[in-house]
């Protein structure tokens, strides 16, 4: 934010208020990043998220209460989110990140009983809003309401959709920021229950603070937020007092950077050119599919060496209408992959070795994206850096993957296999389990999975199971050359085949258990560094060993299913144990998510299926991998079996009975009220583990996991049966 400007505003008095009714019949362009951090910050705001991971469970039912507010209004939303980010000079983590001990002094406040300060410091915090890209993006499909990502900032492309002669919008909502284009009015807060909002007029401000145009466009910079700094403590009545005495924001800084060693050696002038640039021509997407800056006819030539290098107008349209995320595409252009400290912190030597393990990965990600593009991009230098190593480079050497695509694009699975395959299993849905067992045998194999031709695949189920397809290979749960299952392939589909669920399916976290046993990161072991967790039952005096191994492997497992909420803030205990592991889950999660981007975004750019079409979204929501899950399930099943336990040992009682289960039943019952059905939500996760039992016990009959792990699992099987509901 611009710095102080918010005091200016009020002390002056310069926000006029105005009835939602002036917006009735207006097509509203709202910054999507500044909206949903709103929400976040005000009524989607959640503390224990910081500690349970996830998506806020209340901000489904608050996004559509807002939209359905903004309809009764008469107000059409078209929602513009920030795209790529423009490429910086700083070092990676060359200013500190304060996260890590507000959340640790946060479970410092937990454990000691202190709950309201460890959610207040929790909810310090903020969640990245890339995390929510998706979750959001599918509300506002399910409610047709109208977004696009820009190519880059959101201020720009607002802007340009507002000066278009077909007047896309007719009005902005967003933050001050969007005062330093070339704008008339600004709606900078709206209150949908009171049908009220505020407003300024820059025309206004202007005359108020005796500047110019382009004075103002330079106080809002060096006031943050586009240029930040350590040494330089500019807010905007300063910089104001600094503009009047030098008359630009160049012979300012120039005067001021000048006493200041800090400023000379970070660069500070060309940073401030640099970023006044990137402003007044800023690059957008227009209604003719090309990226183009404002005020293109006086914009410089190498506009691009300040924003960052170009790619193809074919990828920031496709970018532009959900087809994927840009996170593959910044750690490109940036040539850096910046890998910050997870919710836990991070502070096990498993998870930290997990990074290294990822970056294969990862590669094949990067790999899909660049083989189609420029050589250029080919050979561009990318490197992984880690908070807790922040010197050393982790190097992305995609430039050998190329030979990925070439073996990729050897086969395609045509309209007509997929067409035969849905009958045979009597399904219309093309998902993991489908391509799974559609390549079961061998003959399955060969009737669906074709020899390329030239002909470009054109239906939505057509690219989704190509992608599909393509990924268990990759990740090998199918052999290449014949398409049928590997071994972890075949305790996939084992897993698959035991479910017993009509309702739910844990296919895709059938995937990610796999892997995590595939890794070594899922066991009943702690990691190397433990966290008290007290259980959560007060007259548990003492769980043995071989009882906490259990319940921890299980708790672990089952923290792989989302509960299912209310749509109201978490009620319960916590487990920081639980947190560490959900942060191997999410990593995973969002690596595997990126990889299934860039090869739909390869089959795209190469040529592979048609590309004008109206379901680019449509397909991005039907590739699996879009949300985080939290530790919710997790909490939930070690209640209950430490309740279990609890209640057994206090009725001396030799053996558990259904007396003890139907009480701990009743106890998560009372405590977690913010889940529609603990209990049925424990029904669905014991059904998840019977999956993860049978792929298993094919991965130990076929002899590629170690007999501990697999020990560990059917120990704990056995245990089980007699405690569950």
């Amino acid at each position: 934010m611009i710095r102080s400007f918010e005091i200016f505003v009020a002390e002056r008095r310069l926000a006029q208020p105005s009835s939602l009714t002036f917006l009735k019949d207006t097509r509203l362009g709202i910054d999507g990043t500044h909206w949903l951090r709103k929400l976040l910050q005000n009524s989607a705001k959640e503390p224990t998220i910081a500690a349970l991971g996830g998506v806020p469970l209340g901000l489904k039912a608050i996004i559509e209460r807002e939209l359905g507010l903004m309809r009764s209004f008469g107000i059409t939303p078209v929602f513009v989110f920030t795209g790529l980010s423009i490429i910086r000079k700083d070092k990676p983590f060359s200013s500190e990140d304060t996260r890590p001990s507000k959340r640790a002094s946060a479970w410092d406040m937990y454990e000691k009983n202190r709950l309201d300060v460890a959610l207040s410091t929790w909810g310090a915090g903020s969640i990245p809003q890339p995390d929510l890209s998706y979750f959001v993006f599918k509300i506002f499909k399910e409610n047709d309401v109208e977004f696009i990502r820009a190519p880059y900032s959101a201020w720009g492309q607002l802007v340009y959709l507002e000066r278009h002669p077909k007047a896309y919008v007719q009005c902005l909502y967003g933050g001050p920021e969007l005062l330093m284009y070339d704008v008339d009015s600004v709606i900078t807060n709206i209150d949908l229950e009171k049908g009220s909002c505020s407003w300024l007029n820059k025309k206004t401000i202007l005359n108020e603070l005796a500047l110019t145009d382009d004075q103002f466009l330079d106080v809002c910079i060096l006031a943050g937020p586009p240029l930040s700094s350590e040494f330089l403590n500019f807010n905007f009545k300063n910089v104001h007092d600094l503009i009047k005495q030098h008359r630009n924001g160049f012979n300012a800084v120039q005067s001021f950077a000048a006493d200041h060693a800090g400023a000379v050696k970070a660069n500070y002038i060309e940073a401030f050119c640099r970023t006044r640039c990137a402003v007044k021509y800023h690059m957008v997407l227009t209604d003719e599919g090309q990226v183009r800056p404002l005020n293109e006819e006086s914009s410089p030539s190498d506009i691009h060496d300040i924003i960052g290098y170009r790619l193809p107008d074919e990828v920031y349209y496709y970018l532009s209408k959900g087809l994927m995320s840009p996170q593959v595409i910044n750690t490109l252009i940036s040539g850096v992959l910046i890998e910050n400290s997870p919710l836990c912190n991070g502070e096990t030597q498993e998870y930290r070795q997990f990074l290294n393990e990822l970056l294969e990965l990862r590669t094949q990600a990067m790999g899909l994206l660049t083989q189609p593009l420029h050589p250029f991009y080919q050979s561009k230098r990318v490197v992984s850096f880690y908070w807790f190593d922040p010197s050393n480079e982790h190097l992305l050497n995609h430039n050998v993957v190329p030979s990925i695509h070439e073996k990729l694009n050897t086969w395609n699975v045509l309209e007509r296999g997929i067409e035969e395959e849905k009958k045979a299993q009597k399904t219309s849905t093309i998902d993991i389990a489908f391509c799974l067992r559609a390549t079961a045998t061998p003959e399955q194999a060969t009737r669906t999975v074709m020899p390329k031709d030239n002909k470009a695949i054109s239906s939505k189920d057509e690219i989704c199971g190509n992608v599909l397809w393509k990924l268990l290979e990759l990740r090998n749960f199918l052999i290449h050359s014949q398409h049928i299952h590997t071994q972890w392939g075949t305790a996939f589909h084992k897993a698959l085949s035991a479910s017993k669920s009509a309702k739910d399916s844990h296919q895709e976290q059938i995937f990610i258990a796999l892997e995590l046993i595939r890794f070594g990161c899922i066991h009943g072991n702690h990691y190397s560094k433990a966290y008290y967790s007290a259980p959560s039952h007060v007259n548990v005096i003492l769980l043995s060993d071989e009882e906490k191994k259990h319940i921890l492997l299980i708790s672990r497992t089952l923290s792989l299913i989302p509960a299912k909420f209310k749509g109201v803030p978490w009620v319960g205990p916590l487990c920081r144990e639980l947190l560490v592991f959900n942060s191997f889950v999410k990593v995973l999660t969002r690596s595997l998510r990126n990889l299934c981007e860039m090869l739909t975004l390869s089959m795209f750019l190469n040529g592979d299926c048609v590309k004008e079409r109206q379901d680019y979204l449509d397909i991005a929501l039907s590739l699996p991998f879009l949300n985080d899950v939290n530790t919710g399930l997790g909490i939930i099943v070690k209640t209950y079996l430490e309740n279990v336990i609890a209640f057994s040992k206090e009725g001396d009682s030799k053996s558990v009975n259904s007396s003890h289960i139907n009480d701990a039943l009743k106890k998560i019952e009372d405590t977690f009220t913010a889940c529609e059905s603990a209990k049925s939500d424990l029904e669905n996760g014991f059904l998840f583990w019977d999956e993860i039992i049978a792929g298993v016990k094919s991965l130990k009959a076929s002899s590629v996991i170690s007999n501990e792990i697999s020990s560990q699992f059917i120990n704990a099987n056995t245990w089980l049966s007699s405690r569950r509901p």
